[in-house]
């Protein structure tokens, strides 16, 4: 089988082919697709209501929650960074969503993604935000607009890929720019199960049980992850998201069953 080596490094190759793909046929998320809505707001509202979701009015209320482990903490690493974040907790869903999104972002971009908003007390609200907002219910997060046009573009695209699967709300605001993301956790429970599942079989199945795993049932329209090349276990999580890195029929960003990459 074919070798393929690249001295640009799989980073600089993948934003190299969404590059392609994006001037090939160019999908992008239109902005009235970002706009949002009182009536997302109100389904985003029902929905942390539905689950008994306390909406906390005080940093001090905040922190019996984060005491008692309804809130957890979400740190910085080197996909993620947080920017004029004053409380960095969230519900376990959501930190467990921004981990995962943050490392398929660094995967293609090269760079951190950028979080500037979880959790906030009714108290620290800003003036433009919504009586509906579950921030104080831990179920938002605020992102970052990307400067670069490739990594704007990859960015909506899954969330709003997640948003037609039912996962979450996403609304791009402008005061100050950023894509506000509502999760649903049990939406994003259900989306991810089928991956854990094949995760975990993988991690103690032999190899060629965990290859068979490769032809596990799509979820959402998504395909079982392919077999990736040793080393390259960070792509898992674009795929693990059921992120669709495939804009033009032929042109994928996973690398090639059996192939070899170095950076």
């Amino acid at each position: 089988m074919t070798t393929f080596r690249t001295r640009i490094g799989l980073r600089s190759w993948l934003l190299a082919s969404l590059t392609l793909a994006l001037a090939l046929a160019p999908r992008l998320a239109r902005a009235g697709e970002l706009d949002g809505s009182h009536r997302s707001m109100v389904h985003q509202h029902r929905v942390a209501t539905r689950l008994d979701y306390t909406f906390v009015h005080t940093a001090a209320q905040l922190e019996h929650l984060v005491a008692i482990k309804v809130l957890v903490p979400a740190p910085p690493n080197a996909d993620l960074t947080l920017d004029g974040v004053s409380y960095a907790y969230a519900r376990p869903e959501v930190q467990e969503f921004v981990d995962r999104l943050a490392k398929a972002y660094d995967a293609v971009t090269g760079a951190p993604l950028v979080v500037t908003s979880l959790t906030r007390p009714m108290s620290s609200q800003p003036r433009n935000a919504s009586p509906l907002s579950v921030h104080p219910a831990g179920m938002a997060v605020d992102l970052r607009v990307p400067a670069d046009d490739s990594a704007r573009a990859w960015l909506e695209h899954v969330l709003l890929k997640l948003e037609n699967a039912g996962v979450l709300d996403v609304t791009r605001e402008h005061h100050p720019p950023h894509l506000h993301v509502a999760l649903f956790p049990a939406a994003f429970r259900a989306y991810t199960a089928p991956w854990d599942s094949v995760t975990v079989r993988r991690a103690s199945a032999t190899p060629a049980a965990a290859t068979a795993d490769s032809a596990a049932p799509r979820q959402a329209g998504i395909g079982a992850a392919p077999a990736l090349p040793a080393g390259n276990s960070v792509l898992a999580f674009a795929l693990l998201l059921g992120v669709d890195v495939v804009f033009v029929t032929g042109i994928v960003f996973a690398v090639r069953r059996g192939a070899s990459v170095t950076e």
